[in-house]
């Protein structure tokens, strides 16, 4: 949204330069640049004053004019504009200049006559589409003056990007009021008188609420008898700087209190409002409206309508309808300001993929209890520049108030999480500036929140309020505070980090998945998680929190498989969420880090065979990155699961964190991605207690050994692995299987493992009679625990 300096300087005596200006507002969270909103050739289109008119000699519809530019002479432009006339101030582009299009302006002969340059047309300067003659000025317009300078009144235009909870500063009274508090200024809101006539609104028009809590409020006015013509300059430079096209005295006042007040309003054109009577209701299924982009939209009863007594005439919130448009000819008007709640604007609007002005203010919250301000002040100044007469009051349907709401701040509470010591008195006078009112007991502020801040409605964000006017820049670090502090402490953030780093490392590339899916986009990875939905989606595609990882694996590894990309190492280090009844909230949120794998774990060359990826390689890249990274050691288990083929559960200690398989085709739409599967809860203290030690390479030689055995078929590797380095004492560095056999000439139901053991000691060289000793302890184990038999040792 775009702000004018001038305007705010209405409203609240600044005298900052508009950069400094710009800071400050960034500064109170109100992020804030400066724009141009208009062209740089605009500065070689200068203001002239028509001197003369004469016929061209040799062309009916060219007229050959004297214009002076304010310099020294008068200029000799040739003109075909039906409406040039002497007397007039028209915009003059003189020699050299260049439009976007690639025109530029030359000394050039008309018809035999010289013309040293080009009176321009609204339209050939991109203000609007009229071309039927050219632009004329305001008679006091400075000749000379550059139109980017008479366009803009020598404004500057302040761009502010604005966060979605802050509807309040959608408009320039919201800034200024910010503005007023962060300088300790006081804000003078706009005031006018409202003359009317004695011909009732409510003879003229009633208002229906046929869906109360859709539109809690409505109220309109009218005003007869105007006259639509040209805004005056004053408006429309002030619309300019606000980034808004003119169109009409009509549209550009409400267009005006719009950014004005941040509260859109809409114009209707009075003979075409049937009935005498507003409905406001939800369309019907297939219902159509034209709105006032020419287009014709099918509806549902999603979408919330503004009917006459006959047809829809507006859809709230968001656009007007083409058959009550304001024209050249209207006479009559009434005028509509309401509030609409903001979830049905927002499902309309993406209903009818349409994003204007209004619904943009109307999705965040408007102010209920702001509308007659808003209301009247588009009365008054309609009669300001387009004449008329305002009917005597308001027709106002607004069955349930909307009250503000009451919001306790401790004062020491406040100071204790901004780490201040701000006094009651600035509390208050910062309080007061945002128009926050207030009784102070002991420290305890009750606040009462206006209705234009739906964003406060607890402690915390009152504690926000003080703080950004206050200043963060002006809140003291504490005296303990260290970088080294900083950066040394061990915190989850980090210990994700860490992941991330090492699967790139080792060759993955890190995936972002939508946090939101579909209802049925939940296969169950653990078991155990209940899907959570949202109460207002955007979209059927994205109406609940994704409970595991998997859905969007899936949809990237099916993105790139369909493009013959298939060996992929992908992963993501995510949240997802689930319903937990035994919390106090009800949910569950919890770090998943996913992995997928698929197609050669090593491609075909001339010195080697191609190598498929399996269960295996999933399982060492698990094992390596907890084991390397947090000194974690995994177990496995085979396991039967519905989603996943050679499935295994993962362990940390006793608890399962993951599981680990071949990937099943997870639905009808993805069945095409096949690969390697993992996806592991990761703890919330996942490292943070873990102490490094580091050791001296030991000096003396390692000795190895290698024991092959033959055991149950049915025995887990990590269970057999566990009772090597239980019986092997300390002199055992490591033990790897490295062949496993089961043919011919191994019994049925068994199978053959080979082991290597490297044995050392940090202090010494081992004997063979140590080394012996610690075998025959690791093979009498095997052969306790699972009936093991020596099948060869070396």
């Amino acid at each position: 949204m775009n702000i004018s300096y001038n305007w705010l300087k209405e409203y609240i005596d600044i005298d900052l330069e508009p950069a400094d200006l710009a800071a400050k507002l960034t500064d109170a969270g109100l992020e804030a640049v400066i724009v141009e909103t208009l062209p740089e050739y605009f500065e070689n289109i200068v203001v002239g004053h028509v001197v003369s008119k004469e016929k061209h000699p040799d062309a009916d519809k060219l007229s050959v004019c004297m214009i002076d530019l304010g310099d020294d002479e008068p200029r000799q432009i040739i003109c075909g504009a039906p409406n040039i006339d002497a007397g007039q101030n028209v915009p003059v582009a003189t020699i050299g200049t260049t439009f976007p299009d690639g025109m530029k302006i030359k000394k050039a002969k008309l018809r035999g006559v010289v013309s040293n340059g080009m009176v321009c047309s609204e339209r050939e300067l991109d203000l609007s589409e009229d071309h039927a003659g050219i632009m004329v000025l305001d008679e006091n317009a400075e000749l000379g003056m550059d139109m980017k300078a008479y366009l803009s009144g020598s404004d500057v235009s302040i761009e502010l990007d604005l966060t979605p909870d802050r509807p309040d500063a959608l408009g320039h009274i919201g800034v200024a009021r910010d503005l007023a508090a962060l300088l300790g200024l006081e804000m003078h809101k706009p005031e006018f008188e409202i003359t009317e006539s004695s011909t009732p609104t409510s003879s003229m028009v009633s208002i229906e609420l046929e869906d109360t809590d859709a539109c809690p409020r409505y109220a309109a006015r009218i005003v007869k008898n105007v006259t639509i013509a040209e805004s005056p300059a004053w408006m429309r430079q002030r619309l300019q700087a606000a980034g808004i096209r003119s169109i009409n005295n009509v549209v550009d006042a409400a267009n005006y209190v719009l950014m004005e007040t941040g509260h859109p309003l809409h114009t209707f054109d009075l003979r075409y409002v049937e009935g005498e009577k507003i409905i406001v209701r939800r369309a019907t299924d297939k219902e159509k409206i034209t709105t006032l982009d020419g287009k014709e939209r099918e509806l549902d009863d999603s979408v919330l309508l503004i009917c006459d007594g006959v047809k829809p005439v507006a859809v709230a919130g968001i656009m007007g309808g083409e058959n009550s448009e304001v024209k050249d000819d209207t006479t009559d008007l009434l005028l509509e300001s309401a509030y609409f709640e903001p979830v049905v604007v927002r499902r309309g609007a993406k209903k009818l993929q349409l994003s204007t002005d209004a619904s943009h203010r109307f999705e965040r919250g408007t102010d209920p209890n702001g509308i007659p301000y808003a209301l009247d002040r588009l009365a008054t100044l309609i009669v300001q520049v387009a004449g008329g007469e305002i009917t005597e009051g308001q027709v106002d349907a607004y069955p349930n108030t909307i009250e503000p709401a009451e919001v306790a701040l401790r004062a020491d509470r406040c100071n204790a999480i901004l780490g201040t010591d701000i006094d009651t008195a600035t509390m208050g006078k910062i309080l007061n500036g945002l128009e926050l009112f207030h009784t102070e007991s002991d420290g305890v502020f009750q606040v009462k929140v206006p209705t234009f801040r739906p964003d406060i409605t607890r402690e915390i964000d009152l504690v926000e309020e003080v703080g950004r006017i206050y200043g963060y820049n002006n809140i003291p670090l504490p005296n303990h505070f260290r970088i080294a502090n900083k950066t040394n402490q061990k915190t989850p953030d980090q210990m994700r980090e860490k992941i991330i780093d090492h699967l790139a490392a080792v060759g993955f590339n890190q995936i972002y998945g939508n946090g939101l899916l579909a209802v049925d986009e939940h296969p169950l990875v653990f078991g155990d998680e209940e899907a959570m939905l949202l109460a207002n989606p955007l979209s059927r595609d994205m109406a609940s929190m994704r409970s595991s990882l998997l859905i969007g694996m899936a949809k990237v590894a099916d993105y790139n498989i369909n493009r013959r990309q298939s060996d992929l190492r992908l992963f993501e280090l995510g949240q997802v969420s689930t319903i937990d009844t035994g919390s106090d909230t009800g949910a569950r949120e919890t770090s998943h880090l996913g992995i997928f794998i698929s197609g050669e774990i090593r491609n075909k060359q001339w010195s080697q065979a191609a190598e498929p990826t399996d269960v295996f390689h999933m399982k060492g890249v698990l094992i390596s990155t907890f084991r390397d990274l947090f000194g974690v050691e995994l177990k496995f288990l085979a396991a039967e699961h519905d989603l996943l083929t050679e499935a295994m559960l993962v362990f940390m200690g006793e608890d399962i964190v993951g599981v680990l398989g071949n990937l099943k085709p997870v639905n009808q739409s993805l069945k095409s991605v096949s690969g390697i599967y993992a996806e592991i809860r990761i703890p919330e203290n996942l490292g943070l207690n873990r102490a490094i030690q580091y050791k001296k390479v030991s000096i003396y030689p390692a000795v190895e050994r290698d024991l092959s055995i033959l055991i149950d078929s049915r025995i887990a590797y990590g269970e057999i692995n566990d009772a090597i380095k239980k019986n092997a004492g300390k002199s055992l560095v490591y033990s790897r299987l490295y062949d496993i056999y089961e043919g011919k000439s191994i019994a049925s139901g068994k199978k053959s493992l080979t082991f290597r053991l490297v044995f050392q000691n940090e202090k010494r060289t081992l004997t063979e009679k140590e080394i012996d000793k610690d075998f025959k302890r690791i093979l009498q184990g095997l052969e306790n625990a699972y009936n093991a038999t020596l099948r060869e040792a070396i």
